[in-house]
């Protein structure tokens, strides 16, 4: 009896230092608030129709900016910030718009950030680590919050480990030139307010469905059923799936999962 005491009391040593470990060697703790982030570098904004938010991301350094425009994994020490603002709405709810037909930004929400570091992540499973990336949410005193869901951040990351698991990237290396999908003249589906119009096609099988985008923000066709994803298209290009077995298809946005959409194959 003794001994299964003593076996016990150890097992529960050992893992309360397992929990004790874990926390210091992964999680969004290891991540300090950029107190500074707005001597940081502005490299895009995005207007969420679908959170009536707008949106800024910050970049620590020119150089990790370059190395989006260049499609290079980001250097070691780059931290990036997504500030998020409230929309000012109109009577009726709607975002108001600027001369230049973006949202105009209201009260400071919160932010989230990314922070890449040399040996980080390696405590991770292989089927959710983001490379030496790790994720942080802070309120808009920059409180850390501890409550937020840390593994839907890489879940959502994971599939862009070509892009470094930037998703703003595909942005960025547009802006850049670096155009990866052609632009199509013509649209089965088009992307406009965070949303695919129409909601619902019909397509004979084997014929593709065309999707263009026309927002600011980067999108992505992502089939429920088959998993298989489209590359990421910007603003102005265009992608095409083709599906070959009649059938209906549901699908989303992989960047953003409260887009959705179905393609009915006949």
């Amino acid at each position: 009896m003794r001994q299964r005491r003593v076996i016990s009391i150890m097992l529960l040593t050992l893992g309360i230092l397992g929990m004790l470990v874990s926390r210091g060697t992964a999680g969004p703790e290891k991540i300090t608030f950029p107190a500074n982030w707005k001597e940081h570098v502005l490299y895009t904004t995005v207007d969420r129709y679908d959170t009536k938010q707008y949106r800024e991301l910050y970049a620590s350094s020119a150089a990790a900016v370059e190395a989006m425009k260049a499609g290079r994994p980001l250097p070691d020490g780059t931290v990036l910030t997504l500030v998020q603002y409230k929309a000012v709405v109109d009577t009726a709810g709607s975002p108001e718009k600027d001369s230049r037909g973006r949202f105009v930004k209201g009260d400071l929400i919160a932010f989230t950030v990314m922070e890449k570091r040399a040996g980080w992540g390696a405590e991770y499973p292989a089927e959710w680590r983001n490379g030496e990336w790790e994720y942080a949410a802070f309120n808009a005193a920059g409180v850390l919050n501890d409550k937020a869901n840390y593994k839907a951040c890489f879940e959502c990351h994971k599939p862009h480990e070509k892009m470094d698991y930037v998703i703003s990237l595909a942005a960025v290396r547009a802006m850049g030139g670096a155009a990866a999908v052609a632009a199509s003249p013509k649209a089965d589906v088009n992307i406009m307010g965070f949303a695919f119009g129409p909601a619902k096609v019909s397509v004979d099988a084997g014929k593709p469905v065309t999707w263009v985008n026309g927002d600011e923000s980067p999108h992505q066709i992502t089939i429920a059923s088959t998993k298989a994803r489209s590359p990421i298209v910007t603003k102005g290009q265009s992608t095409a799936l083709t599906f070959a077995t009649a059938g209906t298809y549901d699908y989303t946005c992989g960047l953003h999962p409260n887009m959705k959409g179905t393609v009915e194959v006949k």
